[in-house]
């Protein structure tokens, strides 16, 4: 080959290797969920749980579950794989409407006392202490902490890159006509984007959820048990650098039934569906107090 061709060739190649070298060299993003010590996060949080059933155990079903309110994280001094925060809340307002009543209630701290939270870095609920400052007596046991664990998105472990994945499985208990009704969610997260702002790098995350129903319940002779799969999705905006969450949004939706076994066989069902609707918004930032040196 002659010295005229092979330039061409050779730059073609190296052209070639330069653009290979770029794709598999594809930023990695970290989440980490560390406030500065010293800064304060208020979120704006609400939610929506509906079930509905015809003729559910002679009844029908038309519970409407709501709440709103505001609460405030206040980071404290942590270590490496740990967040510590106290939180506090002038109140989140609890509506339960039945067919016959409403129960209502507010949550929030008390008597200027905050509620000590540890994260792990992934934004988990690692524990919770002093949990007599939120009082007791809630309604369908729906308390601070509970919504902690099962509202707060959770971060990867490892750092990923656009496209990238990673799962969340969680588990949330509810009262239901004296039953013990389990929705156990797998949650995939993806990284679609990460966009430069003013303050800071926003990284745009969507979810699908998979959602499953199960919890048994002893009727003497048979055994009543929950089916039903679903699913749904949800939205999230994580700011990269400064180590906490801006949005997230949760929608699903599952049919299913409570059957009435008697060993293997089932003697009757009463269908119902179950949807749940979250949103918590970051309303306000508060700069840690930086002293003179």
């Amino acid at each position: 080959m002659s010295s005229r061709r092979i330039g061409p060739v050779i730059g073609l190649v190296g052209l070639l290797m330069g653009h290979a070298a770029a794709v598999s060299a594809q930023e990695k993003y970290a989440f980490r969920f560390a406030p500065a010590e010293g800064t304060g996060l208020t979120y704006a949080l609400s939610s929506v749980v509906n079930v509905d059933g015809k003729n559910f155990l002679g009844k029908d079903l038309a519970l409407n579950a709501d709440s709103r309110g505001d609460v405030r994280l206040l980071a404290r001094l942590s270590g490496r794989d740990t967040v510590r925060a106290e939180l506090t809340s002038p109140g989140i307002d609890v509506n339960i409407r039945l067919p016959e009543r409403v129960l209502s209630q507010k949550l929030g701290t008390t008597g200027g006392q905050a509620l000590e939270v540890v994260f792990n870095r992934t934004g988990k609920v690692e524990s919770i202490r002093n949990p007599e400052v939120i009082g007791s007596g809630n309604p369908f046991n729906v308390s601070l902490p509970q919504i902690l664990r099962d509202y707060f998105p959770a971060f990867p472990v490892q750092p990923v890159e656009r496209g990238e994945s990673w799962t969340e499985t969680r588990r949330l208990s509810i009262p239901f006509q004296g039953l013990d009704l389990q929705i156990d969610l797998v949650i995939d997260y993806t990284l679609d984007d990460v966009l430069a702002a003013d303050d800071g790098r926003q990284a745009f995350v969507s979810a699908v959820y998979r959602v499953t129903v199960s919890g048994s319940k002893d009727l003497g002779e048979t055994q009543g048990v929950f089916e039903g799969q679903g699913g749904g999705a949800g939205s999230l905006r994580f700011m990269l650098d400064k180590g906490w969450f801006s949005e997230y949004r949760l929608d699903f939706k599952t049919d299913a039934a409570f059957v009435v076994k008697k060993k293997s066989e089932r003697l009757v069902e009463f269908p119902f569906s179950f949807s749940a609707f979250a949103e918590i918004v970051l309303l306000n930032v508060e700069a840690p107090i930086r002293t003179p040196r």
